[in-house]
């Protein structure tokens, strides 16, 4: 329970920390919502007449790992986590097919 609660630190503050950033361009908003172990940092707004509404990271806490379902960040969240000290065998990089996670450092599940 007590690394449960430190990765849901940890997730909470990578999250809040990228929703810091203000986005280049266009009238866009970086929104970080979390709820029932799922962290997402969405990007909604405007850039000029185009309608902008993307998921930029979607981290989850399954089992005590974390599953990363979608990182659209530019360095890439799995370079945080390792720096805030989790280990590769409790992360999961969800994007990728189960077969190809076998050929990396990671968890496959």
């Amino acid at each position: 329970m007590e690394r449960l609660n430190y990765y849901r630190q940890i997730a909470q503050r990578i999250i809040d920390d990228y929703a810091k950033y203000k986005p280049s361009y266009g009238e866009l908003e970086l929104l970080a919502i979390s709820h029932l172990d799922n962290y997402l940092l969405i990007c909604v707004g405007w850039n000029g007449d185009r309608r902008v509404h993307s998921t930029i990271l979607h981290l989850r806490i399954v089992a005590e790992k974390f599953w990363l379902e979608r990182d659209e960040t530019e360095e890439g969240i799995t370079q945080d986590l390792l720096a805030l000290g989790v280990p590769t065998q409790d992360i999961v990089l969800a994007f990728h097919h189960p077969e190809d996670r076998k050929l990396s450092e990671f968890a496959i599940a």
